[in-house]
């Protein structure tokens, strides 16, 4: 599970690069590739159950939260999700963090306030808000969404 996460991470980190720097360069991996966007705050995705966007609304660095934050900031990150076809279920635990080091961070739920991102499954042309906290000294980072088999699916850079 180590390497798993590992992989996803060091893919991940590449393609953050790549896109950073404009290159274009073919990746080679059993696992699928996240998209990463560089600009932007959305992004098209695709699982095996359906497809559909996610959307970055907005982000902040806070200090506090139910519990302090032990690395002394928690990032909140207000994303949007639509469902074009088929389902697409979300979890606030489907997503992490890795900051510019490679480091991954878990959901840290005392950190995301009351709009906390539930968890279900959307229809085609359904939508859902919510907020996803992490618990991560202030850095660039990129949010990673996977699918219910921890499968990453896509990741968008949260801006500074």
């Amino acid at each position: 599970m180590i390497f798993l996460v590992a992989l996803v991470v060091g893919v991940a980190s590449y393609v953050a690069h790549v896109a950073d720097t404009h290159v274009s360069a073919p990746v080679v991996s059993k696992q699928p590739v996240p998209q990463v966007s560089a600009q932007g705050d959305r992004i098209e995705f695709t699982t095996s159950q359906g497809s559909g966007e996610l959307i970055l609304l907005r982000h902040s660095w806070v200090s506090y939260g139910q519990a302090p934050p032990t690395s002394g900031s928690y990032l909140r990150v207000e994303v949007e999700l639509i469902c074009e076809s088929g389902s697409v279920d979300y979890d606030p635990y489907n997503f992490q963090v890795f900051d510019e080091t490679g480091r991954l961070f878990e959901t840290a739920i005392e950190g995301a306030g009351d709009s906390m991102l539930e968890t279900g499954t959307l229809h085609p042309g359904e939508r859902i808000r919510g907020t996803i906290a992490f618990d991560m000294p202030h850095s660039e980072a990129t949010l990673l969404m996977s699918d219910d088999t921890n499968q990453t699916v896509t990741a968008l850079k949260v801006p500074d």
